[in-house]
C-alpha cells in the first residue's frame, strides 16, 4: 500500500475515510505528522517482540551496521560518531590489527559503579579490546587497544524508520526544473507540493495535488512533473520560494500485512485529538493489531526448518 493512491487506495485515503476527514479537516502535514508517529509505535512494538533477528526498515538500501576507527590508546568511541542513527547496539565486534574480528562482551555500567574506574580508565592494560560498556552516548572498550586500524569497530544495530518527509526543493519558471539535490525520484512517482510558511507555490503546483514525476530533464539532482502519468510537463511560470515536496508513491517499510495498522492508529490519534464521537470500535481494533505485531515477530524465525513427511501410495 503506498503512503497515496488515488486509484487504489493508498494509506492516506484509508486514513480519510477511517476518520471522515479530507484535506481540508485534516491537512496533509498534519496526517504525515500522524503517520510518522504510528511508525514510531511500530518500530517499538517491533524492537521488543523480535526475538530471532534484527527488524529494520524493507525502505533501507544498506544493512544495519556502521564501522568507526580504533585508535591505538583511545577506548572511548561516541555513538553519535557513527554515520547511521542507531536506536540500540545489538552486537559490537573490533577487528584486531591483522583484520581479524573478535566479538565483543557487553557488561553493564550499573553493575560496574565500583570498578568502572579500574576496569575502563586504566590505561596501562593494553591489548584486543575483548569487552565494552556503554554509558551515555558513549561506547568504552577494555583493554585500551595498542594499534590503530580503520574501520576496526563494527556495530550492528536497530535504527529508526524511514520516515515520510517533505524535502525541500527549488522550483525553476525557466525550464520547469525542480532542483533537488539527490531526490531520489523516478519517472512515475508521485508528489505532492506544499510551501512552508512564509514560502509561496508557483500557481501550477496546487498544494496537496498530486502529480507525476516524468522522464524529460530527470536526473538525480533536478526533475519535472505532470498532472497524469507520463504527460506533458507543466508549465511552471513563476519561481516558487520555501517549497517543500513529498514522495507520495512511497510505501512503509514494515511488512504490508501491517500497513492498514498505521492508518488505524493515526486514525486513533485524530479522533482522540478532535474530541470525535465515532471511535466505535477502533481502540479495539489497534489494540488487536498491536497484539497480531507482537506475535508476528515473537514467531518468526529465519533459521526455522519444518520435518516433512510424505506418505507412500500405492499405484496399480
Amino acid at each position: 500500500m503506498k503512503l497515496s493512491n488515488t486509484i487504489n487506495d493508498g494509506v492516506i485515503q484509508t486514513l480519510d475515510r477511517l476518520c471522515g476527514s479530507s484535506v481540508v479537516t485534516y491537512p496533509f502535514k498534519n496526517k504525515i505528522t500522524d503517520l510518522n508517529d504510528s511508525l514510531d509505535s511500530y518500530f517499538k512494538i517491533a524492537f521488543q517482540a523480535d526475538g530471532q533477528w534484527a527488524f529494520d526498515d524493507i525502505n533501507n538500501s544498506s544493512p544495519a551496521i556502521d564501522t568507526q576507527t580504533i585508535t591505538s590508546g583511545t577506548n572511548r568511541y561516541k555513538i553519535g560518531t557513527f554515520t547511521e542513527k542507531i536506536i540500540n547496539l545489538i552486537k559490537l565486534e573490533v577487528l584486531d590489527s591483522t583484520g581479524l574480528g573478535h566479538e565483543l562482551i557487553a557488561e553493564d555500567f550499573s553493575n560496574l559503579s565500583d570498578t568502572f574506574q579500574k576496569l575502563y580508565l586504566d590505561t596501562t592494560v593494553t591489548g584486543i579490546p575483548q569487552w565494552y560498556c556503554k554509558y551515555g552516548d558513549f561506547i568504552y572498550l577494555r583493554p585500551f587497544p595498542n594499534y590503530t586500524l580503520a574501520l576496526a569497530l563494527k556495530a550492528y544495530f536497530n535504527r529508526p524508520a524511514s520516515k515520510f518527509e517533505f524535502v525541500s526543493c527549488q522550483p525553476e519558471a525557466d525550464d520547469d526544473l525542480i532542483t533537488a539535490a539527490g531526490h531520489g525520484l523516478v519517472a512515475g512517482d508521485t508528489v505532492i507540493f506544499e510551501a512552508d510558511t512564509g514560502g509561496a507555490l508557483p500557481a501550477i503546483l496546487t498544494a496537496d495535488t498530486q502529480f507525476y514525476v516524468i522522464a524529460s530533464g530527470l536526473t538525480t539532482s533536478v526533475f519535472r512533473v505532470a498532472t497524469t502519468l507520463g504527460g506533458s510537463t507543466v508549465n511552471i511560470a513563476t519561481d516558487g520560494t520555501g517549497v517543500t515536496f513529498l514522495k507520495t508513491s512511497k510505501e512503509p517499510g514494515i511488512p504490508s500485512i501491517h500497513h492498514l495498522y498505521l492508518a488505524r492508529k493515526a486514525a486513533l490519534a485524530y479522533m482522540n485529538y478532535t474530541g470525535s464521537q465515532k471511535l466505535g470500535f477502533l481502540p479495539q481494533q489497534v489494540l488487536l493489531d498491536e497484539k497480531e505485531i507482537t506475535t508476528y515477530f515473537g514467531n518468526r524465525n529465519k533459521d526455522e526448518h519444518k520435518i516433512i513427511t510424505f506418505k507412500q501410495r500405492a499405484y496399480k
